[in-house]
């Protein structure tokens, strides 16, 4: 076993150790998913109501889901996602960023609020299940935690708290994630930049992917004009500016693609591109594939 390998083993056995604390000082459901909304991790603290909806193909696969779709939610907001699974439970997700990519999410939850706003909280799986016709569920369900909305506001806080003395990021949308750092930024390091302007801007576009990005805002970012930062960046990088932004946004997306089951107008939004269509363009420019058929090559 490498080191990296090592290393990653280390950074994961971190976050449940924190998730697990966090679950049992709460007394909330917590999970770690990936982005496909697949359980990365034990089931901390579950409600007996949700290990026996997990232990059901049909509402396991609406639970994974709705874990999914929220946590996506919290990746395009920016703010912790509050939403009610299809079972009418409360849950909170934030997303969990490693190596300047999205790799998952942290689920916790799974309780029933007493006072709900309905404005505030997101219906993100609109599937009725028909859980209510067994008699085992329908008994572990009213046993399910009552809690008021305050309590979950505030358990969002406090992991939000937590994502932050995590992060060394100063932009909000950031601060919120788990950012699983390793020692070396490989794809920085390997790029043949040695001026410190484009090695910082390089850094914060890679960061900042799946934002809307603009070579204004890039070069704000770095103290240069436009003009010169635009001509600086590409003789150093060897390509224009927009170029090496969608080169990078093209190289997440082959990834997305080959390893969840999101939607191509889904990861399109997830990479910052206000229409399909225009993605689906770029992607077909850069891989000479649509995104489908790059999909279905790639999975079979």
């Amino acid at each position: 076993m490498d080191w990296q390998n090592k290393h990653s083993e280390v950074e994961h056995d971190t976050l449940t150790a924190i998730i697990k604390d966090f679950a049992w000082a709460t007394d909330f459901g917590s999970v770690v998913v990936d982005i496909r909304g697949t359980e990365n991790s034990s089931f901390y603290n579950f409600s007996k109501f949700c290990k026996l909806m997990r232990a059901n193909p049909q509402f396991h696969s609406l639970c994974q889901k709705c874990d999914m779709y929220g946590g996506l939610e919290a990746s395009k907001t920016g703010h912790p996602s509050i939403y009610r699974c299809h079972a009418g439970l409360t849950d909170i997700s934030l997303p969990i960023i490693k190596q300047n990519q999205l790799s998952g999410f942290l689920l916790f939850g799974q309780v029933q609020a007493e006072d709900v706003d309905t404005n505030y909280y997101t219906c993100i799986q609109q599937t009725q299940t028909n859980w209510q016709a067994h008699p085992e569920l329908r008994q572990a369900r009213n046993e399910i935690k009552l809690v008021t909305s305050q309590q979950i506001k505030s358990a969002a806080k406090i992991l939000k708290l937590i994502g932050e003395y995590h992060s060394d990021d100063d932009d909000p949308r950031k601060q919120i994630t788990f950012s699983v750092k390793s020692r070396e930024n490989d794809e920085l390091k390997a790029q043949p930049a040695d001026n410190q302007e484009i090695k910082k801007a390089l850094h914060y576009i890679q960061k900042n992917l799946t934002h809307h990005l603009t070579l204004e805002q890039v070069a704000d970012h770095v103290y240069l004009s436009q003009f010169y930062f635009s001509k600086l960046f590409k003789r150093k990088v060897g390509v224009n500016f927009i170029t090496y932004l969608n080169q990078q946004r093209m190289e997440q997306a082959k990834s997305l693609l080959k390893e969840s089951s999101l939607s191509v107008d889904a990861i399109s939004r997830s990479l910052g591109f206000s229409q399909a269509s225009y993605f689906c363009k770029i992607f077909k420019d850069q891989t000479s594939y649509t995104p489908a058929k790059y999909r279905k090559i790639h999975t079979g």
